[in-house]
């Protein structure tokens, strides 16, 4: 299984947490109205807007306002906060901070807004 974690210094929290919950969030709104809000939030984020705008009009609030960039996801206690031996990838647009952490012998990770496969990483 995949981990997920920050990258320092990239710009767009809210797009990393609409990257890693993507798969959720469309489940949640799929066969509602906010299924057409995503979908058409999502070519603009694709085509280089923020994604703080489509997480405002989907009810989300943006980064550091009532939820962290990581969709509250939080570490385990005791556990820190490293990383597993696996190469690390990275926004393939290098527009977030999000990383994921290929196991050994795992399918390479693809962002999911962007629909193209993550860039390996510089550890």
């Amino acid at each position: 299984m995949a981990s997920t974690a920050p990258v320092h210094g990239s710009d767009d929290p809210d797009l990393a947490a609409l990257c890693s919950q993507l798969a959720a969030l469309s489940r949640a709104v799929h066969g509602t109205p906010l299924a057409a809000e995503l979908a058409d939030g999502l070519a603009a984020v694709r085509n280089g807007d923020p994604a703080a705008p489509l997480l405002a009009r989907l009810g989300i609030a943006p980064s550091g306002q009532g939820r962290d960039a990581w969709g509250g996801a939080a570490t385990v206690a005791g556990l820190g906060s490293g990383h597993s031996h696996g190469e690390r990838y990275g926004c393939p647009a290098g527009r977030c901070g999000r990383a994921v952490t290929r196991e050994p012998g795992g399918q390479r990770p693809r962002c999911a807004v962007l629909g193209t496969a993550m860039q390996l990483l510089a550890d």
